[in-house]
């Protein structure tokens, strides 16, 4: 059998048939006859099928952050609560947020840390800050705390170096809360497990927004 088509742009793998798709658009299925050959299948039709989507490559994968960069811990999020006083006392971090749903975005690592504290919470109120990591960056200059994650999310473990970007769980209502947000805190310094006063008194709490913004992070 002569096939006067034109050039094969590629070769589709479907099931146990293979889709030859030429330049000029016509698709030919090749079934296998035993011999380690694909032949035409019997009456198989010559242009592709009404419904038939040609085939698209895939987007290439998303270029990771650069180590050592900073980006926000929660992409899409609208601040809810900033850093001060509020209705309540002393607020120690701010509150990012985005979606009423319980489970939200995931929540990333804001630059290169070292996690020191990663709990899971597997229901709402398992501990006040529910699912939660603490971390601080390889030099020490800063601590970070992410709290009230989705139940059962998190990824990672004590010990380990994440890198800028990297998750660290679902955002979520873990813990003493009333919606789903995280509550993501900056402590100047290196501390394994800094609390908000009146839990620790030594770990300076900062505004995390200057923080951030003076990172490069538009928030």
């Amino acid at each position: 059998m002569v096939l006067e088509y034109d050039i094969v742009k590629y070769v589709e793998n479907v099931g146990n048939t293979l889709h030859l798709h030429y330049t000029d658009g016509k698709v030919i299925p090749m079934v296998p006859d035993g011999r380690t050959r694909f032949l035409p299948r019997k009456g198989a039709p010559d242009t592709p099928p009404a419904t038939y989507e040609p085939w698209t490559p895939p987007p290439p994968p998303e270029t990771p952050p650069p180590s050592g960069s900073w980006v926000i811990p929660l992409e899409n999020a609208v601040m809810t609560s900033g850093f001060g006083m509020r209705a309540g006392g002393f607020h120690y971090g701010c509150d990012l947020s985005t979606t009423t749903a319980p489970k939200g975005g995931p929540v990333r690592s804001v630059t290169d840390m070292i996690v020191t504290r990663a709990f899971n919470a597997y229901s709402g109120g398992n501990a006040t800050a529910g699912t939660y990591v603490k971390g601080h960056t390889p030099d020490g200059s800063y601590t970070f705390t992410y709290n009230h994650g989705y139940p059962g999310s998190l990824l990672v473990a004590v010990g380990d170096t994440v890198t800028t970007g990297q998750k660290l769980f679902d955002e979520g209502q873990t813990g003493n809360v009333t919606g789903t947000h995280l509550h993501f805190e900056i402590i100047e310094g290196n501390w394994p497990d800094p609390w908000a006063p009146p839990y620790n008194y030594g770990a300076n709490f900062v505004d995390p927004l200057p923080v951030l913004r003076a990172h490069g992070v538009d928030i």
